[in-house]
């Protein structure tokens, strides 16, 4: 049985060399889809004016992938990797661990789920929203995303997403 869990706290033309993406998004081909499930939940929100896309960007996966690589678990909870606290200013992330294989549909999926916990009317949340509500606040605009393998932890196949500019600021909103 595979065990996943999410915690609060991804060219012109032709596959890109350097990823063997011919999405032409800049996503890894492990992480294939992964902007494009991203920008499914955001149209999902009913808003007005509607939510934007979401685009790749590459400086936030290097930022994610260095991170990844590190495997870091020294913060609660134990067994999947810690936020990264110098992913820089302004810049959002979501952190996805499982025990089996990791996805970025199964991340985003996991991600999106939050959205049952989320009441907008009150900008209230019962139990963990802050994910959802990362992936839908509306002045987000790029994400970056890496996936890696981390042997020593629970949950140890990783996927960290980070935003920019940074969801959920303070008590506002996230549309």
């Amino acid at each position: 049985m595979k065990l996943a869990l999410a915690i609060v706290a991804l060219a012109a033309c032709g596959p890109d060399a350097a990823t063997g993406d011919d999405s032409g998004s800049g996503e890894p081909a492990e992480l294939a889809g992964i902007v494009d499930a991203h920008n499914a939940v955001r149209r999902m929100v009913q808003t007005s004016p509607a939510l934007g896309d979401l685009v790749w960007d590459d400086t936030l996966a290097a930022t994610a992938r260095a991170w990844v690589a590190m495997c870091r678990d020294q913060d609660a909870p134990t067994g999947l990797i810690d936020h990264n606290p110098n992913r820089g200013q302004n810049v959002g992330e979501n952190v996805f661990g499982s025990s089996g294989g990791a996805t970025g549909d199964q991340a985003v999926a996991s991600w999106a789920s939050e959205r049952n916990n989320y009441d907008y009317s009150t900008n209230t949340c019962n139990g963990i929203c802050g994910h959802y509500t990362q992936i839908v606040w509306r002045s987000t605009t790029n994400v970056g995303c890496a996936i890696g393998s981390c042997s020593g932890l629970t949950f140890g196949n990783s996927i960290v997403c980070d935003y920019s500019p940074a969801g959920n600021v303070g008590s506002q909103k996230p549309y």
